[in-house]
């Protein structure tokens, strides 16, 4: 566990570098007028995104982890279920392009993003699910690593190139730098594990399942995005990228935590198989210390550092600074929610989870459209504090309940 946690925390590192810097330039070479258009386009794919494969990427973890003999036809299953899904998807947001995407921005700009992260983003996320699943961690940190490496190293090559750099050349660069990755990788996964012809009968028996992680993850997109998308049509562009740059700080700090919740996982499944009291001690001895004093820290470092935005930004920043204080909290909340949330999953509780996340989407639009006309990237802030802190409350109060109910059964039993 602790190697493993280590992997995943160098590989989440390296990531988080890379992908700071990516943001960083992206953010300084569009302004953050283009740069709010930007962040829009990202989150209405990412409200696609969870429905990119049907599950299947998150399946692999779970199937692979219990039955190591399966990695090969879940990794076809999974191929064959991005590659259409994904492709549907673009078509659809293609097709709903002129009402939800800021306007302006070109139908050629909306179909590579989409390709790059409906298809190949999720083909190399699928790959690191089988190397995950089996407990190779270095391969599993290393993919992503890789995919936003490529992705820098293009918009690099724009910047120095004789292209001039604007939201439409950095989409092209943006989808091309994807292709190369998600192949190699895709080649590489499938000579580890082998081929098997898909066989979608075998999705078709645990597809519930799969429609439960989807709809869990659209409904943690959705609190986490809709935001930056509604900014962009209930506000302004300028308004978008200054909170969409606070709130991408804040999202790339809770890193850390992701590589001790993903280092955990498999074990958490396997202990889930024995109940709930057995998931919890491996969540209190590997998770509930580490993840409290980093979630604490990390909040006090962005409360401190929030003034070096407009230097690091630019000067059309210079209101993220309030906004990255305020956001701040954030981490803290989603250190809470997720532990919670991946607890129950693993305890065999996921439907319980998806309704409280669908309740709390639905929150977080409603006040989205209660807050952003009137206070603009302000009531983002206080739409994103309230549905977090909601979620938080609603999931360890369920925890809570559901522990209630394991202890009080051998004394039921004894009565």
């Amino acid at each position: 566990m602790q190697r493993n946690t280590a992997v995943l925390l160098f590989g989440q590192t390296g990531r988080l570098a890379i992908q700071g810097g990516y943001f960083v330039l992206v953010a300084r070479e569009l302004g953050s007028s283009d740069f709010g258009a930007a962040a829009a386009l990202l989150a209405l794919v990412a409200l696609l995104l969870p429905f990119s494969g049907l599950g299947s990427p998150l399946l692999i973890i779970r199937n692979v982890a219990q039955q190591r003999g399966e990695a090969a036809l879940q990794w076809s299953n999974s191929v064959v279920l991005v590659v259409l899904s994904g492709a549907a998807l673009s078509g659809l947001l293609l097709l709903l392009s002129p009402w939800i995407v800021p306007a302006g921005v070109p139908p050629q700009v909306v179909a590579a993003v989409a390709l790059a992260d409906l298809v190949l983003g999720q083909l190399v996320d699928a790959a690191r699910s089988v190397f995950h699943a089996k407990e190779r961690m270095v391969p599993s940190a290393a993919f992503p690593v890789l995919l936003h490496a490529s992705r820098l190293a293009a918009f690099v090559l724009l910047m120095i190139g004789p292209w001039s750099v604007t939201l439409t050349t950095w989409t092209m660069s943006y989808a091309l730098a994807s292709l190369p990755v998600a192949g190699a990788l895709a080649v590489a996964t499938t000579v580890h594990v082998s081929w098997r012809r898909p066989q979608l009968r075998e999705f078709g028996r645990e597809w519930k399942t799969g429609m439960l992680f989807t709809v869990g993850m659209s409904t943690t997109t959705m609190y986490n995005d809709a935001d930056k998308a509604l900014l962009a049509k209930l506000s302004t562009l300028e308004a978008t990228g200054i909170y969409s740059a606070a709130y991408r700080i804040v999202d790339m700090s809770y890193v850390p935590v992701r590589a001790l919740l993903g280092a955990a996982l498999p074990a958490m499944w396997r202990a889930g198989t024995d109940g709930l009291l057995p998931l919890l001690d491996v969540v209190r001895s590997r998770l509930l210390r580490p993840v409290t004093a980093y979630c604490l820290a990390g909040t006090a470092a962005m409360l401190v550092g929030a003034d070096l935005m407009p230097l690091i930004f630019g000067a059309s920043y210079q209101e993220a600074v309030p906004a990255m204080r305020a956001l701040s909290f954030l981490l803290i909340l989603k250190g809470c929610h997720y532990v919670a949330a991946d607890t129950l999953t693993c305890a065999g509780h996921q439907g319980l989870r998806t309704v409280v996340q669908i309740c709390v989407a639905v929150l977080n639009v409603a006040l989205c459209l209660w807050l952003i006309p009137e206070h603009g990237w302000q009531g983002a802030v206080v739409a994103s504090l309230a549905s977090d802190g909601a979620l938080a409350l609603a999931l360890i109060a369920i925890l809570l309940a559901r522990l209630r109910t394991v202890k009080a059964q051998p004394a039921r039993a004894t009565d």
